[in-house]
């Protein structure tokens, strides 16, 4: 299991990685923190020796050499440690170090791999060492992407290494096959390719008119053969061909109601024989010139949702770019028709239906307004006009009266958008006199109302004086009673003496 997974990663490193193997050091996931002087296709015989730095406290560190003469096969691990073979601190978080190891009696071509744990990451330095008498085929790493998109020629680097000799003089060859589903279909081709050198770098062409490449998918591989004719492990990659625009189909209504869901179709654009893989971008062209860009929340990938505001054409521009960059357009005309105001009437805040007539007492007060609603930008430019008996009279939301005269009225409502569209309602306003005998009846109560509230108020007013008068005139009991006695016996002293008389033979009969 743990060849397979070396395997793994000699092949994901070695032959398949994007990114050159580096000559200094390799690895972390934002800085080098373990770095060597020791470059690729150093070749040794007897002892080892590798010398660099690290930032990471050097305490721990793990190293492996491992025999990848063949890659494809499983890794044999040669030998191992879990110790810098020497340690040196020489500044505040630096620290030099060595590892020596005994090579003799192997031949291979070996990778080295250092490692120092990081947090719960590893830091890691990997070096290709060319050891014993050989021969030892070359190594080639790629540091283009394994995919790649042809339209135009493309250019790709790779690193080679050798264990002799001048990269100058080696040459690299080039394979290739139709492989629509993966696999080769068809025969296989190959030529050798024209590279350019920088040191141990070279760079070479992938031309699709010169190879004969058609657009689909095609499988390639290239070896590096030294100047003594060896030949290193192929790399492999794709190449996806596209030299064909695509084509940009809408399908939509020629015509639509103001503030209707307008839903324009592009899923039926493709891109040959990639199909549907395509990006969109939606232009819209309003009725009043203005040009805009489709909001995020207006598209759905190949879908544009439209729900239009304004009456008129709009134009509708769909571009589909494919994975090559290559773009095709398209542009549908929509007539975007108007549509009238709505409007619901109140009558004293009450909802009340279309009526075409209105009664009404005389002096009575009339209040009427209106609810109107319209599509798109129209609600808010809404113009209102009353009329009442053909002449303007309002030209707000409301209508208000309490001086109509008596008999029929025309009242008409007509509520008009920013686009010349209209609705009406007319109705009839009969004002009827006021009842004779409910007037005099009224009347009546009225005056026999003051009558009663008239006499209640005298009668609580006399009360309420005599009251006062008999409470201040009054003796009291005692007195009231001695001048009576005296009232009674003075008059009959001084007014009749007859009474004396009687008195006294009366007096003189007992």
């Amino acid at each position: 299991m743990q060849r397979l997974t070396k395997t793994g990663i000699l092949l994901a490193s070695l032959l398949l990685l994007a990114t050159p193997l580096p000559n200094a050091s390799a690895v972390s996931d934002s800085e080098s923190l373990i770095t060597s002087t020791l470059e690729d296709g150093v070749w040794v015989n007897d002892t080892l020796t590798i010398n660099g730095s690290t930032t990471i406290p050097a305490q721990s560190a793990n190293w492996a050499l491992y025999d990848v003469t063949d890659p494809y096969a499983d890794w044999e691990t040669l030998q191992s440690g879990d110790y810098f073979t020497e340690v040196i601190p020489i500044d505040d978080g630096i620290w030099v170090w060595s590892i020596s190891i005994d090579v003799t009696g192997i031949d291979c071509t070996c990778w080295l791999e250092i490692s120092q744990p990081d947090g719960l990451e590893k830091a890691l330095l990997n070096r290709i060492v060319f050891i014993g008498e050989g021969p030892h085929n070359p190594v080639v790493s790629p540091i283009h992407p394994l995919t790649i998109f042809v339209d135009d020629p493309v250019e790709l680097s790779t690193i080679g290494i050798l264990s002799i000799g001048n990269t100058s003089e080696s040459k690299i060859s080039l394979e290739w096959c139709y492989a629509p589903l993966g696999a080769c279909d068809g025969d296989s081709n190959s030529s050798e390719v024209s590279v350019v050198w920088n040191d141990n770098q070279g760079t070479f062409t992938i031309d699709a008119d010169a190879l004969g490449l058609t657009d689909g998918v095609w499988q390639f591989s290239y070896t590096l053969q030294d100047e003594y004719l060896r030949d290193s492990p192929p790399v492999n990659f794709r190449v996806n061909v596209d030299q064909t625009d695509p084509d940009a189909v809408l399908i939509c209504p020629e015509q639509a109601l103001e503030g209707d869901l307008v839903i324009i179709d592009g899923t039926e654009s493709r891109d040959g024989v990639w199909g549907p893989s395509l990006q969109a971008v939606w232009y819209i062209t309003q009725p009043d010139g203005v040009f805009r860009v489709a909001d995020q929340s207006e598209t759905d990938g190949m879908l544009f949702n439209l729900i239009p505001n304004q009456s008129g054409n709009y134009s509708i521009q769909l571009d589909v770019v494919d994975s090559v960059g290559r773009m095709s357009s398209s542009t549908v005309q929509i007539l975007v028709i108007n549509v009238e105001p709505v409007f619901d009437l109140q009558i004293d805040e009450t909802n009340i239906p279309e009526s075409e007539t209105w009664q009404l007492i005389e002096g009575e007060n009339f209040e009427i307004s209106v609810l109107a609603s319209d599509t798109g930008m129209d609600n808010e430019t809404l113009v209102y006009q009353w009329y009442l008996d053909g002449e303007l009279v309002s030209s707000s939301t409301f209508f208000v009266s309490d001086d109509l005269d008596v008999g029929t009225h025309d009242l008409q409502l007509v509520v008009t958008d920013d686009d010349g569209a209209s609705k009406s309602h007319e109705m009839q306003i009969k004002v009827s006199a006021k009842d004779v005998n409910e007037e005099r009846a009224l009347d009546f109560t009225v005056i026999l109302l003051f009558v009663i509230i008239l006499g209640i108020s005298f009668t609580v007013y006399r009360k309420l004086n005599m009251s006062e008068h008999e409470s201040s005139g009054m003796p009291k009991w005692g007195d009231s009673t001695g001048s009576k006695v005296e009232k009674s016996v003075g008059v009959g002293s001084d007014d009749n003496q007859m009474w004396d008389e009687s008195d006294a033979s009366y007096g003189g009969k007992d």
